[in-house]
């Protein structure tokens, strides 16, 4: 049995035919974007299902879609790296691709793959944290995605690490956590303060002691580690899942994430809790889209 995911980030949409039982993916293909128009993303989504669905008997199944955004319905309320707010994106596709569409966040996405078929399968409670152009967040409580009374749940990246002011964000507002960790906005704080190259570059430069990015990376990581730490006091899961390009290329955050959560989550949320990375890597959302379309 077959499934059809998306994964529509801010510098990348893929597709790909997904097998249920195992999450292997069966053909996929992948689109570099600039022009982050929504009627190019309908252009550019339905060309890449096409070419995945081309050789394969999928007949009218709908395809599971990931975008990098708060989600509700056919609608992406708000996708500060894509600069969408209120786009009706499910229903302009499901037109062009003659299928039906379930519109879902990027990171329910990852989440859900990573549970049915990566880092966290056989756990029913997950918090899991993506950081790569944005930083977004999931929880899996019970074996159900939490959604929340709005559809918005899991906006972590944008919990204020600077009370009043703070750094502008994508998302419109000031001092949110991917206004500092986030992979875009990390690498335009460093350029301002005289920091060249990648937050890869950044964690290298910390580790060696100089000055200027030393104290960024404290800050910014430092920020994200005890977010994360305080979200395992308050949800309790059974694994926290550490992804996307930033983390998964910043070896020493995620050594800075897990010895934070280890110590400063309360002793009783972190009895038995296991940190890992996503073994899915950049598949995690791609999966999680496919299998959530089939549920």
């Amino acid at each position: 049995m077959y499934a059809l995911g998306v994964d529509l980030g801010g510098t990348n949409a893929r597709a790909a035919v997904v097998e249920v039982s195992t999450g292997r993916l069966v053909a996929s293909a992948k689109e570099s974007w600039t022009d982050r128009a929504p009627e190019r993303a309908v252009q550019a989504v339905a060309a890449l299902v096409g070419k995945v669905a081309a050789g394969h008997d999928l007949g009218g199944l709908p395809v599971g879609v990931g975008v990098a955004g708060m989600v509700r319905g056919d609608v992406v309320v708000n996708a500060p790296n894509l600069h969408w707010r209120d786009v009706d994106f499910g229903g302009p596709l499901a037109a062009a691709l003659g299928r039906p569409v379930h519109l879902v966040n990027d990171l329910s996405a990852a989440a859900w793959g990573e549970l049915k078929a990566g880092a966290a399968r056989g756990a029913a409670d997950t918090f899991t944290v993506f950081v790569g152009t944005g930083v977004g967040s999931a929880i899996i409580s019970g074996g159900a995605l939490l959604s929340g009374a709005t559809g918005v749940a899991g906006e972590f990246g944008h919990l204020k690490v600077v009370a009043d002011g703070g750094r502008a964000c994508g998302c419109g507002e000031h001092g949110c956590l991917e206004a500092y960790m986030g992979g875009a906005k990390l690498t335009e704080w460093m350029q301002e303060s005289g920091v060249q190259g990648t937050p890869a570059d950044l964690e290298r430069l910390a580790l060696e002691g100089v000055t200027t990015a030393k104290g960024l990376y404290d800050f910014a990581v430092g920020h994200l580690a005890l977010a994360i730490a305080n979200q395992v006091t308050v949800l309790n899961p059974a694994v926290v899942v550490l992804g996307g390009g930033v983390l998964l290329r910043c070896p020493g955050m995620v050594r800075r994430i897990t010895e934070v959560v280890m110590t400063r989550a309360s002793v009783a949320a972190r009895a038995g809790l296991q940190v890992q990375l996503a073994t899915l890597g950049d598949d995690s959302g791609l999966v999680g889209a496919a299998l959530l379309s089939r549920r």
